[in-house]
């Protein structure tokens, strides 16, 4: 789009895929959170990131009812694309492509996929040896609609059949207990089909897939942390650059890793836990770093008077709840 748009915080995008309608409505706390973060939009408005956090059918109305001319937003079949690759499907055989690419012992994930009944991930856990599984909703955020199993009973199948019933599916991989550490490769997709590799983000998340927090700091101390070999890293970054333009998506793109130590002790990588087409926190910590290196405000909004607010504390970059709520 060659006019920028008014940067907006909706947080809630991926439940807005989910529901694929034009008025979405969020969950009152994901609603507080947008109203309470909303000025943080302010730290990519005016880059080439400026836009929503993420694209939705609800998104694009949202702009039409603020006044914007519709000439300058996505089309609904674009978003209707986007939906498709934002889906944790799409990332279940974006991994299984790259895996067959590039061979080599140290990566991990060959148990992803996605799901379309519960027999199919109780067939899939028996036949592959799995004990403990993680169990993903195609669209979610931030820890909702994840759930870890250790025997996947028949409690763990009607959820599965809720996931079913509610999005079509869902995704499923093997549940690695010697993660040590989270981390990212962002890009980003720019007109004529361009990917540049913007940098590596580390940041924390629980088990259950609950954001944490962001590390801000630079990129040599961030490769520090991840301690992989670069070699390894880049070949796939040369992936990415050379496979995410092949779609009809452009914009800011993140794809999720982990790290984990085997009972060798052998570091492995999982290349590809998820992949979200849309801004997000590891790309704001590498805005945030440019432009402020060590020397980044604590608060990025503010916290009177507010359930949420979102803060940079030691290098962390964090959302954080107002002690008391």
């Amino acid at each position: 789009m060659s006019h920028p748009l008014p940067s907006v915080f909706n947080c809630s995008n991926d439940m807005a895929l989910a529901a694929n309608v034009d008025q979405y409505i969020p969950p009152k706390r994901i609603q507080q959170m947008e109203t309470d973060l909303a000025s943080l939009s302010c730290c990519w408005d005016g880059t080439r990131f400026a836009g929503p956090w993420g694209w939705s059918r609800a998104m694009r109305k949202r702009y039409i009812q603020m006044g914007v001319d519709q000439s300058l937003l996505p089309s609904l079949q674009w978003i209707g694309h986007v939906r498709q690759l934002s889906s944790r499907q799409y990332a279940c055989q974006y991994i299984q492509d790259l895996l067959s690419d590039i061979d080599d012992p140290r990566l991990i994930g060959r148990d992803m996929r996605f799901c379309h009944t519960v027999e199919d991930a109780r067939i899939w856990v028996e036949a592959n040896g799995i004990d403990t599984a993680i169990y993903k909703l195609p669209w979610s955020s931030s820890g909702r609609g994840v759930f870890v199993s250790q025997d996947t009973d028949a409690r763990d199948m009607e959820r599965l059949s809720g996931f079913v019933r509610s999005q079509g599916g869902f995704a499923m991989d093997r549940y690695y207990t010697g993660k040590t550490l989270d981390f990212a490769m962002e890009f980003f997709v720019g007109n004529g089909g361009i990917t540049e590799f913007l940098g590596y983000s580390v940041f924390h998340a629980s088990d259950g897939g609950t954001y944490g927090y962001n590390v801000v700091a630079s990129q040599q101390q961030l490769l520090r942390q991840i301690d992989v070999d670069p070699e390894l890293l880049q070949r796939l970054i040369d992936y990415h650059v050379i496979h995410l333009p092949s779609t009809i998506y452009r914009g800011p793109i993140g794809i999720d890793m982990i790290k984990v130590i085997g009972h060798d002790g052998r570091a492995c990588v999982h290349p590809c836990i998820e992949i979200n087409l849309r801004m997000n926190m590891g790309i704001l910590a590498l805005l945030l770093y440019e432009r402020y290196g060590d020397s980044c405000p604590i608060f990025l909004t503010p916290p009177d008077g507010r359930t949420f607010y979102a803060a940079v504390e030691d290098g962390r970059l964090q959302i954080k709840v107002r002690r008391g709520i």
